[in-house]
């Protein structure tokens, strides 16, 4: 079962989503570090050094097609040194999971189920969303790509038209730029294309790899695109001095503004369904590349079962963090360490491959 193959479409569908949760889930973050409204400058920085490693990633990707970033590393890298790369991506991914988890249950319990415990929310999240990973990668990425028309597509124009009475003005003045806010702003922007070390996973169920080489740079396109202009519309509506303390910025714009012709009382409410769509996908699809990380780390049959020890583990942790508000203080360390892993591991596969393959040819 978690041997299927998906096309690249669905692949450029499942890091697209991914990405865009993070993204803004991060939004807050990238908003607090800036003094003006250049924040879109940093996210461009980003997007930039994760596009030069993308020519010579996908080219390794290419030559070990089946295998994942832990299998390739297995293949250039000492035991104990790839056993720790496997190890980190499985904390990595069920710490991403276990905080988008308690975000999406804050935003649900705040907007839908007042009364209604989170821990409560977070297990019925986590069953739900662990039944779903266990059917393997291609019915994920089925619901991914509908995710993007049903969720994603409808979020992204109630966002836009919430800003119809907003003020233009407040992207300006662009000179003079807050450099140290920009450079400090790389490492969350770079943690918001989080599709990359998905991208390390999902390469290797892809039926296509040529084409797929492609897709991956449409990939930093589009999401470049989608996250500058998601920022832009949070400063245009909010400007810096208010967009600072918005912990979910989204639903912010949607909540008192009403759109012309719109036939629904609540703005925020319609939001928040599409966000469900996309958010809980994300869950699913993360949830699925832990087990897989699981499984080529301790090197183990094919089977799903990962997905089901997962549960505890991503439910102690989404109930024990603490909320988004109170974490922003907190994590600007754990961010840089994040971003930067997730940089320099693909950087030292690419770099060791390139020595390797110099060698044979010497």
């Amino acid at each position: 079962m978690f041997n299927q193959d998906i096309t690249p479409y669905q692949n450029i569908s499942i890091l697209i989503l991914v990405s865009f949760a993070f993204q803004s889930m991060l939004m807050p973050l990238l908003l607090s570090e800036m003094d003006g409204p250049m924040g879109w400058v940093a996210i461009v920085i980003a997007a930039f050094l994760i596009y030069i490693i993308i020519k010579p990633l996908n080219k390794v990707m290419e030559k070990y097609k089946e295998d994942t970033i832990i299998s390739i590393s297995n293949r250039l890298f000492p035991k104990i040194v790839s056993k720790t790369i496997g190890i980190y991506y499985i904390i990595m991914f069920l710490t991403a999971n276990s905080i988008l988890m308690k975000d999406f249950a804050e935003q649900i319990k705040l907007m839908m189920l007042f009364r209604t415990p989170i821990s409560t929310i977070i297990i019925v999240i986590l069953l739900t969303a662990s039944y779903a990973a266990k059917k393997g990668i291609q019915p994920i990425a089925n619901i991914a790509s509908i995710a993007i028309l049903t969720g994603l597509v409808p979020y992204l124009f109630t966002i836009i038209f919430s800003t119809y009475y907003a003020d233009y003005s407040n992207i300006f003045p662009v000179f003079p730029a807050d450099v140290q806010g920009i450079l400090k702003s790389v490492p969350a922007a770079m943690l918001g294309f989080f599709g990359l070390p998905v991208l390390l996973f999902s390469n290797s169920r892809v039926s296509a790899k040529e084409k797929n080489i492609i897709v991956n740079k449409r990939y930093i396109i589009i999401g470049t695109i989608l996250y500058i202009s998601c920022y832009l519309l949070i400063i245009v509506k909010f400007g810096m001095k208010e967009a600072v303390n918005l912990v979910w910025p989204f639903i912010s714009i949607m909540k008192f503004v009403n759109i012309p012709g719109f036939f629904f009382e609540s703005t925020e409410i319609v939001g928040l369904c599409f966000q469900i769509i996309v958010t809980f996908t994300c869950i699913c699809i993360i949830a699925y590349f832990t087990n897989l990380a699981m499984q080529e780390t301790f090197k183990t049959r094919e089977n799903g079962y990962f997905i089901f020890l997962q549960i505890p583990v991503l439910y102690i942790m989404a109930v024990a963090l603490p909320g988004m508000y109170m974490m922003f203080p907190y994590i600007q360390w754990p961010i840089y360490v994040l971003s930067g892993l997730n940089f320099l591991i693909p950087l030292a596969v690419i770099f060791v491959d390139k020595k390797k393959q110099g060698a044979k040819n010497s």
